[in-house]
Order: C-alpha cells, then structure tokens, then sequence
C-alpha cells in the first residue's frame, strides 16, 4: 500500500541505513499500513559497480566539458578499455562492500579507488541530471521500476538537501517527476531538511519538487494517520504536521512534536541490505532522545529539526531498545543519533545497560566536551557499559572564539575531559571548525596546536568550515556576530578572516595533514586517513575493535593471552611453484604507518601461509593455532606446531607485518 524510498545520500557513502526510514516503516505497519522498502545507497551502489557499468562508460565518453583533474581521471578510465573499466568495478564492489573481510578494510588503495570512482560517477550523474536535464539515464528508470513493481497506493520520499547551499537533490526530483507522470499516485515527502523550508513559498516548492503532500518535522504520527485520511478520502486537515495542496493553494496544519517518544515501536530493519553498507560488521542507528539539551552553539541550526524542543526516551526504553535490536537483527555494534548525549544522561543509560546485564555491544555517539564528563568515574562506567568511541563537539583549541560560539565549554576541561576518556579505553574523535565569524588567523591555528598537543588522546578527527545557516543563532541574528548577509545568500563578517582566507587556510592545512607533515591524533593506532568519505568506517573499527600496537601484541603474545589477539596481516601472498612469497604493504599504500619499515618479501611455509590466510581479525590467535593443530597431519607433534605457530606471529608483529585488534580493552 505505501512504499517508502530509502534516503539516497548522494554526497558519500554510509555504514548503516537510514534511521528515519526505519522509525516510519514500525510507525506505518503499527497501524496495520502495509509498508514496501525501495532501498536507497545499496542498491545504487550495485548498480553503479555493477549492473550500469556500460552506460556509465558511455556517459564518461560523452562528457565534453570537465575540469582538469576531472579530465585527467576519465582519460585513465579511457585507457582500461571497457572490459578492464567493468571487471575492476566488479572486484572492488565485491572487496569493499561484500566480502566484509577485515583486512580489506586497512588496504587504503583499494578503498581510494573504490571512493574515487563513485566520487566521479557521481559527479557524472549530477552533470546529466543538474546541467543537461537529461533524465533517460538507468539510475532513474531502475528507481522508478523498482518503485512501480512494489504496487504502491502512496509513496513516500526524504527530502534531501544536495549541499550546503540548499539546493534539493535532482535525482529524487526526477524520481518523482517520472513516477507523477506514469502513474498520477500521491507522493509524500519528509525528512529533516522540511523544517528549514520557507513556508511562504510553499506553492513553488511543491510544483518543482513535484510531490503532493509533505510532512514537516517528525513523521512517526503524522504520516499514519496522513495515510488513514487519503484511504479513507478526507482532507487531512486537522493532522499536526501535515501540508497539502487543495483548490490550488497549499493548506497546513499546526506543526507539533512527539512529546511520549516510549509510544513509538522500535525501528524496523528488516528490509533493509544490513551486510551491504561500507563496513566490516552491521551497525545500526537509534535515538535516546530528539533534539538539543544545549540549543546555543551560535553556528548550529539542528535543534530546528526537531521543532526547538528536546525530548527523551526513559532509560528502560533505550535499554530495551538496545536489547531488541541485538536479538532481532543479530547486531552488537550501535550509534546514538542523538544531536549530544549529556554526562547525566550517559551515566543513567550506562548504569542501566550494566544493571541489565547487556553484553557484547558498542557504542559510538555525540557529546559536548561538558564539565560532567570530567569525571574518571563516569568515564570508567561508560566504557564498562558498552562506550567505545565519542565524538566529541570540540570546535575550536582558542578560548574566546568558543565562547564567541556560545559552546559552554572550556579549554582546560576539554583537555582533562580527553585524557581522562583515554585513559579508560574510549577512543576520542574530535571535531574542529574553521572561519566562524570573528576568528582570527592566529586563533585558528590555536586549534591545531591544541590538537597537536593532545594527539596521545585523540584517536581521529574531522574538519569543516563555517558555512552560515539561516536557522543558526548567527543566521537569525547576524548583527550580533558582526556578519552582513547579502543578497545573493551569501555573507560578509566585519572582523577575523574572510571566507577567502579561510578556505586558503583550510586548504593548506589538509595539504600539510594528509602529507602528513603535521601530528593530530594518537600513535595507538598509527594511520594516515585517505581523502575518502568513508573515512568514518575508520571511526566505527576503532571503536568496535579496539585496535592496538604491535608493541602491545607482543606483549599479550608474551603472557599467553593469544586469546584476546585478533591479528591481521596486512600483504598480499603470491604463490610461484613451490615457493610462496609474503609481500607486505608498506608505508604508502596502508593506513597505519609502521615504525620500521618491513623487508621487501618474505618467504613463508605452507604452514605460515595457512596463518597468513586465517590472520583476517576473525579469529584469535589462540582460535587460529588450535585450528591449525587440529587439520594438521598426525605425524606433526601438536607440541611442535604450536611453537612454530607462536614464533610466526612473534616474527610478524615484531617486524610490524600486521596490527591487531581486540574485543576487549579491559585487560590493558
């Protein structure tokens, strides 16, 4: 009856579905509304790599006009040849997206080469799509058929913004437009970027966006009951949220928020491709609360999202939440779409999740960089209960550019507050901004020497620029902040530097970073991050595994502690007569950078080569060697086996052949 279309991100790639989607999915089928999925990124990704691979070589070929760095990347494809073009999409899609091998996960080429090219597809596509108004491409038709062949009476999209700058994604507009056209069925839109709409112009928006009723703010009541007025052939007037079209003018209810978020069931995944996101273990999405307890970051506009309110689930609800979605979906790996968990509310969940006895779960989430999470107990709770990676809002390393920001934080906390979090086995990921209104030069690199100074602590980072949004206190009240909004949207600051100087001075800084000329995070792991945007699949195997040095295998190893060691080996084997060969990836082409170089190759035994082969993070060492023991020929003493075995991996991690990762921090 009511198809609803995933998100399709056009602007990176995601390790886990859409949250949104799911909670209306459980909203709908509550209701008795029988709810079809057409899936978003993994379903386009498959067509990408695999299945439109001879019309992408044609739209390449017929691209006439493109930048130089563009240019450069379409003659290297046009080199291949379409067979080689086509049978390398296919093994990356297989490498990257469906083998869920560990290892893979740390090959840095493979993984640029795979963001590369569905950079530039992308890229592709938009061209067609935003500058030639060409919509006879397959990406749409395959949308469109998958959406018909679900049978639908209604359909349901996001709205997606395509940048910064609010422009809608063309893609889904053309989606919508085709489906209109076919087959005249309402179309319903939501999502976040519906609070942002200017509800004047509400007529053009529905005529160029080309749908019939929208949905703004949550969805989980309004779009239900929406559904029950158009079977039931009323006018939904009277439906929070809910704007329509009658008589040719665009008609709205009061926009209202969920205030019992316990009422709403848990999201449903069912029909969503789980093993098919960019990520080595199925990770999903949920919310302990909607909305922003602080509301006062003065460049922020996403409390808007959520109506200016912040409203929370009980504790026995994120908890029963947690232990649902374990059990129904075979997962341990969460992330907390919260817009910032607050040190009280992180202690009341952690300390329920112990009470409950809840194992084998980690948790990624946001947080303000808050006094309360100065506290080594609580800390020490929440990496107990489940706590392995915070992302921190840390903003800026200058104490008057963040008080300008009306962040709340201190400088001298945020330091406590990251070598505490260290020291109790939680990886810190830290985000920073650059040219908020005001900031001087100097003050900006305040910030990197302050991430300079704490890299023991922090394990990743990631870096923006200020864009103006209009729903942000600066946007609201620019006077205040000294910014001069001009007409074509964009703006001026009277003091600090210019939006020029500030990309030059973000430019720069990436140059020196991803040359890696400057030190920001942790040597614990020891990796240099591709310019790809699935860099935060880097982030969930940090926290996930907890990945440690060869020093500290070594010393496991030493203790007999095998069993805690999940090694991979990073190289590749290759095989000529009798003689087997390890070729290990050095310091250009792996994400962790080695404190000594290894040897060129090294020959390795059939038995070497059966542990390079199991060495993939799936197995412990002491798993590995009993298996090993067990296949062996009875002749073979299991003695000495064994030994070989433990000498091979000493050998490795001592040479710095491979890194290891544990599931447990707790024993160092």
């Amino acid at each position: 009856m009511l198809t609803l279309v995933e998100s399709i991100n056009i602007l990176g790639v995601s390790d886990r579905p859409d949250l949104g989607c799911a909670m209306l999915i459980a909203a709908c089928q509550e209701k008795g509304i029988k709810t079809n999925l057409v899936k978003g990124q993994t379903y386009y990704l498959k067509n990408m790599f695999i299945r439109d691979t001879e019309e992408l070589w044609d739209l390449i070929n017929n691209i006439k006009e493109e930048g130089p760095r563009k240019r450069e990347f379409k003659k290297s494809i046009q080199k291949k040849g379409i067979i080689q073009f086509q049978n390398e999409l296919r093994h990356l899609y297989q490498y990257v997206i469906v083998d869920k091998d560990p290892r893979h996960y740390f090959d840095s080429l493979k993984l640029l080469q795979f963001s590369n090219f569905l950079a530039y597809f992308l890229s592709v596509y938009q061209y067609y799509l935003r500058e030639l108004k060409h919509d006879n491409l397959k990406i749409v038709e395959r949308y469109v058929s998958e959406i018909i062949k679900s049978n639908p009476r209604y359909i349901g999209f996001s709205l997606g913004w395509y940048s910064y700058h609010r422009t809608f994604d063309p893609l889904t507009r053309i989606i919508r437009k085709r489906i209109k056209e076919m087959t005249g069925l309402p179309i319903i839109v939501g999502g976040s970027p519906t609070c942002f709409l200017d509800l004047k112009h509400l007529d053009k928006i529905f005529e160029e966006e080309c749908f019939d009723y929208l949905v703004i703010g949550a969805g989980d009541q309004a779009l239900p009951s929406l559904i029950e007025s158009l079977e039931e052939k009323r006018e939904p007037k009277g439906i929070a949220n809910v704007f329509y079209r009658k008589n040719g003018k665009v008609k709205g209810n009061d926009l209202k928020v969920i205030n019992d978020l316990d009422s709403l069931p848990y999201p449903d995944y069912s029909q969503f491709d789980l093993d098919l996101y960019l990520g080595p273990k199925r990770i999903l999405p949920f919310q302990t609360a909607r909305g922003c307890n602080w509301k006062k970051c003065a460049f922020c506009s996403h409390h808007m999202i959520y109506l200016d309110t912040h409203k929370t689930y009980s504790i026995e609800k994120v908890v029963e939440t947690i232990a649902h979605l374990k059990d129904a979906y075979n997962c341990s790996h969460f992330a907390f779409h919260d817009e910032g968990l607050y040190p009280k509310r992180a202690r009341m969940i952690s300390g329920a999740i112990l009470d409950n006895n809840l194992r084998d779960i980690y948790i990624y989430t946001y947080a303000r960089l808050a006094n309360g999470y100065n506290d080594n107990n609580l800390l020490h709770i929440m990496r107990k209960a489940g706590f392995t990676l915070v992302h921190w809002g840390l903003e800026s390393g200058c104490q008057r550019v963040l008080d300008l920001m009306d962040k709340g934080t201190r400088i001298s906390t945020a330091s406590q507050i990251l070598k505490k979090s260290t020291r109790n086995k939680i990886g810190n990921m830290c985000f920073v901004l650059f040219g908020f209104p005001g900031e001087m030069k100097k003050e900006a690199e305040e910030t990197i020497e302050f991430l300079k100074r704490h890299a023991d602590c922090i394990d990743d980072f990631s870096c923006g620029r200020f864009y103006l949004r209009p729903y942000s206190p600066v946007g609201i009240n620019p006077e205040k902040w000294g910014v001069e909004i001009k007409r074509n949207k964009t703006y001026m600051s009277k003091s600090g530097m210019s939006q020029e100087e500030t990309n030059s001075f973000y430019e720069r800084f990436l140059g020196e970073f991803n040359l890696n000329n400057i030190k920001l995070y942790s040597d614990k792991f020891k990796y240099i991050l591709p310019q790809y945007s699935g860099h935060r699949m880097l982030r969930f195997m940090n926290s996930s595994y907890g990945l440690i040095s060869n020093k500290v295998a070594l010393g496991y190893i030493g203790k007999g502690k095998a069993g805690s060691i999940f090694p991979i080996i990073l190289g590749e084997v290759k095989t000529s007569g009798n003689k087997i060969t390890l070729y290990p990836i050095d310091v250009c082409e792996t994400l962790f950078i080695n404190e000594n170089l290894p040897v060129k190759s090294v020959i390795l035994s059939h038995l070497e080569k059966g542990l390079y082969d199991r060495s993939k993070g799936r197995l412990s060492i002491e798993d590995i060697i009993s298996t090993v023991c067990k296949e062996a020929p009875s002749c073979y003493k299991r003695q000495d086996i064994h030994r070989k075995c433990m000498e091979f991996f000493n050998k490795i991690f001592s040479k710095n052949w491979g890194l290891a990762f544990t599931e447990s921090w707790k024993d160092y």
